[in-house]
């Protein structure tokens, strides 16, 4: 029989864990007081323990930091309703808390963590235990200093980190949030979290909100009915739906038009949508990721994303490190994808000189892995069966040009940061207009917009 500590001030959520546990071969321990709870642990050992976050005098992680140093091998289980999880990743990276879930929780899948982590106690340490859903192969891939984790490998401290938290928090229902650079890797990061969950064997939609007018969006997100607008021939199905019990993900979610955001923000609360131009209501059963190059505290400050709509998206925050930033992953990755893009052309290995390399360091790589990987396919696709190695002059000549070069990206200045650009008002619009003639494109990175924000914002000041 398991020893189990229930830790929760709500009464009401006590007794309901009770129930859902009643017909496993647990001892239950129920507490209210967490100062109660942490003097048991001191008397008494326990198997697992579940406890909320935000109790009166103590919170669960600084609970469950004070049960590891008395019962370092006892799984630690985290539940909370809230979104202020700074303190919740903190946890994570302390390995202080082994698992999280969010309220409201999903019985099924509470079971399946909490008989997981027992089984983890009951292996013993360094012993790998597949998770409900997942296959044993698959679970048993354990990390090491160079992770090559769904597609993504590297051996930078920042990221793996990152790579940490999705591991540990995957199988939760809390949706994530991403936030990177272009070109880092946002989707990539968003399938390994659809694969680590315990819906990997359902679909995995994505959605880029970007430069989609609101009618339109609001059509592909919730499908509409045959004559909803013109050109509605037939009856759609939305993404939504295409995605029911798999998972959704929403790519460069802040340029969602704020009427739009309302009624995601309802939509996602209520667990029910309606198509366009339908009023029967559809419930639907689907894991939410978002993603975006801007922060949501940023645009939320620009007035551009509503809040309430953050704190519903970005319950799980990852943050990616731009390419610059991943000293150690450059070499490693440029060999990486010159193998798999050697391959792919139909051709052998091939060395790389030295130089290559200092070229590689020394690049700032603005667009990313996704600028390295087309320069990967550069190389291999000019690649002949006569050479062996790649010398300097292989590469594009963006990355070979000069230091002192003014007409090359490589030696371009770093953008503003977008911090100091200047707000989206009428009166600044109007002379931004006027300065450059009228031209949208330098207009929208002048101030650090999108082409299709700078479009809403021109409408909203009547200067379309």
């Amino acid at each position: 029989m398991h020893n189990v500590l229930i830790l929760d001030d709500d009464e009401y959520v006590l007794k309901s864990l009770a129930r859902l546990f009643a017909a496993e071969d647990y001892a239950l321990s129920r507490f209210q007081d967490p100062m109660e709870a942490l003097i048991q642990c001191t008397t008494r050992s326990f198997d697992l323990i579940i406890s909320d976050q935000r109790m009166p005098g103590m919170t669960g992680t600084e609970f469950f930091a004070q049960v590891a140093e008395v019962q370092p091998e006892t799984r630690r289980l985290l539940i909370s309703g809230y979104s202020d999880f700074e303190s919740v990743t903190d946890a994570f990276n302390q390995q202080i808390i082994h698992k999280f879930i969010v309220k409201p929780w999903n019985n099924d899948q509470l079971r399946s963590l909490v008989a997981e982590q027992l089984a983890l106690k009951e292996a013993g340490p360094g012993v790998a235990v597949a998770p409900s859903g997942l296959s044993a192969e698959r679970a048993s891939a354990q990390p090491s200093d160079e992770v090559s984790f769904h597609g993504i490998v590297t051996s930078d401290q920042a990221l793996n980190q990152q790579i940490a938290i999705i591991r540990q928090t995957a199988t939760s229902e809390a949706p994530f949030f991403i936030h990177g650079e272009t070109g880092t890797g946002k989707e990539l990061i968003a399938r390994a979290i659809h694969l680590e969950s315990e819906r990997a064997t359902q679909a995995f939609v994505a959605l880029n909100c970007a430069n989609l007018t609101e009618s339109l969006l609001e059509s592909q997100l919730f499908g509409h009915k045959k004559g909803a607008f013109t050109g509605a021939d037939k009856d759609q199905k939305g993404l939504l739906a295409e995605a029911e019990g798999g998972t959704l993900f929403l790519d460069e979610v802040t340029e969602i038009p704020l009427p739009l955001q309302a009624k995601l923000l309802r939509v996602l609360q209520e667990r029910e949508y309606s198509p366009v131009g339908e009023t029967r209501v559809i419930p639907f059963d689907v894991k939410v990721i978002s993603a975006s190059s801007t922060s949501l505290e940023q645009a939320v400050g620009e007035g551009n994303f509503r809040e309430d709509l953050r704190y519903r998206l970005e319950v799980m925050p990852i943050s990616l490190p731009p390419l610059r930033a991943r000293t150690s992953d450059k070499g490693m990755l440029f060999d990486y994808f010159l193998e798999n893009q050697l391959e792919r052309h139909g051709h052998k290995p091939m060395l790389v000189d030295e130089a290559v390399y200092g070229c590689i360091d020394s690049y700032p790589w603005p667009g990313n892995v996704r600028e390295m990987v087309n320069v990967c396919t550069y190389v291999a696709a000019l690649a002949t069966e006569e050479e062996s190695i790649v010398t300097l002059e292989k590469l594009p000549p963006t990355l070979r040009a000069p230091a002192g070069s003014t007409n090359t990206q490589a030696a371009a200045p770093a953008a503003e940061p977008k911090a100091q650009r200047p707000q989206v008002t009428r009166e600044s619009l109007e002379e931004a207009i006027e300065k450059f003639d009228g031209h949208r494109e330098t207009i929208a990175q002048h101030f650090g917009i999108s082409r299709m924000t700078l479009w809403r914002k021109m409408k909203q000041f009547d200067l379309a």
